[in-house]
């Protein structure tokens, strides 16, 4: 992620903004910059992936995980993502980029994130399974979001239903993953 300035921004507007709970989602509002653009002249491919990366830190701040996260030397870390683009988002239009737990399990967390131009119209969708490791020990112990939620908030927190469309991307995850442990010839 190389929006730092961005970055800076986003922490100063969360020391005043609202604790939500996990079923409700928070909305990033941005604007393209030149800086954000491609060789066709609209937001490049890459840079959706780095304002998803804002907004899910955004996510965890709002829900109050911030804290208990730096207390217990917790971090959450992205492993697998996939994006759609749909429309594309030309240089200097605002967009607002909504993010949202949308399932959890005992070693992973979904996100949902939409990139959504001025118009309404969803540019893009982003689906994200994260982890959250404990790194003071040398194996990255795995913490389960319930945990971090239940020490966050003191109350235990069941997961949403699984989305049919997040069920067979865990499968096909893990297709991929038995396919990466196989040697190439």
């Amino acid at each position: 992620m190389k929006l730092y300035f961005r970055l800076l921004m986003l922490w100063f507007r969360l020391k005043q903004s609202n604790r939500i709970t996990p079923e409700k989602s928070v909305t990033l509002t941005s604007r393209v910059w030149p800086t954000d653009l491609d060789f066709n002249g609209h937001m490049t491919n890459t840079r959706y992936a780095s304002f998803f990366d804002l907004s899910h830190i955004q996510l965890f701040s709002q829900l109050g995980l911030i804290p208990t996260l730096k207390k217990n030397d917790w971090s959450p870390i992205i492993n697998a993502r996939t994006i759609s683009y749909f429309k594309e988002l030309s240089p200097f239009e605002s967009f607002d980029i909504t993010s949202r737990l949308i399932y959890w399990d005992r070693s992973y967390f979904y996100l949902e994130q939409r990139a959504v131009n001025q118009q309404g119209k969803t540019a893009a969708i982003s689906y994200s399974r994260g982890l959250i490791i404990q790194k003071k020990t040398k194996s990255s112990k795995l913490v389960p979001l319930k945990d971090v939620l239940r020490e966050s908030t003191g109350i235990r927190l069941p997961s949403p239903e699984i989305p049919t469309h997040i069920d067979h991307w865990k499968d096909t995850l893990m297709i991929q993953k038995q396919t990466a442990k196989q040697s190439i010839r």
